[in-house]
């Protein structure tokens, strides 16, 4: 690999002049008299120091030098590829260069079936599954940039799409989880890590292991009756043991999600990672050999961190962690809540000691991940500078290398109109009904609206940027539905005829239109880094979109016209009641 050919495609600017190349500790840059010297102690860093030569010289300075060390020994992305998309060979290719220029040097593939298995043809079943050669590419690849690649796969939880299938009855212990203590379970697991030790350079692999509600209660709790906490922490360790024993053997050294050594011990229900919960000192005794993914992507504050920082200590266990890069909640990524939250986490990692973190982009079926380049440098930046780094070392390297000002970042987040990434107001009024207004929470649909015109008029700056006609015609649509919202219900009730007749007429179709637009760009995104799968879901939820706002115009003429004497869905009163977290669009689309 050229880095130097492929820093200059990818920040699209030339390098004509000497340049030494020099192998050193972290990253070193020195630039003077139209001649330079660029090392780094991998090709990662020595990307990044090539990344660093070219915006000095993009600012204009005539000389200067650099020099970083990494404050974290792995610094890298964890992308999803199981949550309704799988991205495309190419696609991955291109993330990693920027990844490189980033200077970071670690990416997970999540796969929880999306991988071929031997044996197992309904392991990742018409999902876009990778094959093994597809795998063996984008491992060649992220080698060549200095970048390892760790399996993230599955092996107890999250395995619902390949549990769905009645022949994997035996198998399963709920809908989503394996069935302990099963030997053919333990067959499946080997496979699986079998086909990663043949796809992977590294000596490493994820697990999983995190969010296996249930376990205990289902086919084990038909078999073997009650079970209180204790037995489950057992159930889960014996079958965790077993995991590490596999890994071992096909020579992988395991991490996992720590989160059920904190969740089986909460009093009551409690979020995975709750300040109140402590895990008795037998339970952290009975831990197997397996390093510790401590995961959060939530809170704004250091104490959270710090906290729950202090209690993996105890564990004596190799501890990583995991933020968030907040893509999974919307049809944008959420770049100002993705930095509110990163900033503590990372700083309380600084403070104790943690070498190894990454950020988690998740994708629920409607984001393409490189809309989240931006966010890498909320990593990479605290990771090569340190305590140090300011937001304004973030937005420079992020602009400088993205070509996204992080000005328009600020706006798309507008999205969720500066609320946490868990109130997602976007995608609720995007997909809300225009007629049964489900939207009876705290939605402020005029401040909404507000929002999303200011978020508009911000876009007109940027009309050369990537992937700008898709963020605007976004923004139109949220605006439509706004409009919808705010006037339909009060038109009708106080009987204004001409203007229902207007907004039937000449109003609905231009809406119908916007929504349109939106999806045939949306779909051009989609296809240019994604494979084909998991996009029937969205095909299905824009048609319906549409024709129910076609279908309101039809419902309004109908009453117009007197072949009705109400519109039935406008009679009922609205409820406003409390605040509600975790809506899913379903449950605005439909009634039942």
């Amino acid at each position: 690999m050229d880095i130097k050919k492929l820093a200059e495609k990818v920040l699209g600017i030339k390098l004509n002049f000497k340049i030494n190349e020099i192998r050193c500790n972290g990253v070193y840059v020195d630039y003077s008299q139209n001649a330079a010297t660029v090392g780094g102690n991998s090709k990662s860093a020595l990307a990044r120091a090539y990344m660093l030569l070219a915006k000095g010289i993009s600012e204009g300075k005539s000389a200067f030098e650099i020099s970083q060390e990494a404050s974290f020994d792995t610094c890298g992305v964890m992308l999803d590829m199981s949550f309704g998309s799988v991205m495309k060979v190419e696609s991955v290719k291109k993330y990693l260069e920027y990844m490189a220029l980033h200077g970071m040097n670690m990416v997970m593939l999540y796969t929880e079936d999306t991988y071929e298995v031997e044996g197992y043809p309904y392991f990742g079943y018409q999902r876009g599954r990778y094959s093994l050669s597809e795998l063996r590419e984008i491992d060649d690849y992220a080698a060549e940039l200095g970048i390892e690649v760790i399996p993230c796969i599955q092996t107890l939880g999250h395995l619902s799409k390949f549990l769905r299938y009645g022949i994997n009855n035996h198998i399963k212990e709920n809908d989503a989880v394996l069935l302990p203590d099963e030997e053919e379970t333990y067959t499946l697991i080997s496979e699986c890590i079998k086909t990663c030790r043949s796809a992977f350079r590294s000596k490493r692999i994820h697990i999983g292991c995190d969010e296996t509600y249930g376990l205990g209660m289902g086919k084990t709790y038909a078999r073997d009756g009650s079970r209180n906490k204790l037995e489950t922490f057992k159930m889960f360790n014996d079958h965790l043991s077993r995991v590490v024993d596999i890994c071992e053997a096909y020579d992988f050294r395991p991490m996992m999600w720590s989160d059920m050594y904190f969740s089986l011990f909460a009093p009551g229900r409690s979020e995975d990672y709750g300040l109140e919960i402590e895990v008795p000192q037998h339970a952290i005794d009975a831990v197997p050999d397996v390093d510790l993914v401590f995961w959060d992507y939530y809170h704004d504050y250091s104490k959270f961190y710090s906290v729950n920082l202090e209690k993996h200590m105890k564990f004596d266990k190799h501890i990583l962690f995991a933020g968030g890069i907040w893509t999974w909640n919307g049809f944008v990524p959420n770049f100002r809540y993705t930095y509110d939250t990163v900033k503590p986490a990372l700083e309380e990692c600084l403070n104790f000691g943690v070498r190894e973190v990454f950020g988690t982009s998740w994708a629920y079926g409607d984001i393409n991940h490189h809309q989240a380049l931006p966010c890498l440098a909320m990593y990479s930046e605290y990771c090569w500078r340190g305590k140090e780094c300011t937001k304004d070392d973030v937005y420079s390297v992020s602009e400088f290398i993205t070509k996204v000002p992080f000005e328009l970042s600020e706006a798309i987040s507008d999205f969720f109109c500066g609320l946490e990434g868990d109130y997602n107001w976007g995608k609720l009024i995007l997909w809300s009904d225009p007629l049964i207004n489900l939207l009876c929470y705290d939605i402020d649909i005029k401040k909404a609206d507000d929002i999303y015109k200011n978020a508009l008029k911000n876009f007109e700056n940027y009309k050369n940027v990537k992937d700008i006609e898709y963020y605007q015609a976004l923004f139109t649509a949220l605006v439509d539905k706004c409009m919808i919202h705010l006037n339909l219900r009060e038109k009708y009730r106080a009987n204004d005829r001409e203007w229902l007749r207007n907004f039937a007429n000449d109003t609905i179709p231009q809406f119908a239109s916007d929504f349109e637009k939106l999806y045939n760009l949306h779909e051009e995104l989609w296809h240019r880094d994604l494979k084909t799968n998991g996009f029937e879901k969205l095909a299905v939820r824009y048609a319906g979109a549409i024709e129910r706002i076609r279908y309101t115009g039809k419902v309004i003429n109908r009453y117009l016209d007197g072949e009705t004497d109400v519109i039935e869905a406008l009679e009922e009163e609205l409820i406003r009641g409390e605040k509600q977290k975790y809506l899913q669009p379903d449950r605005v689309m439909y009634t039942y």
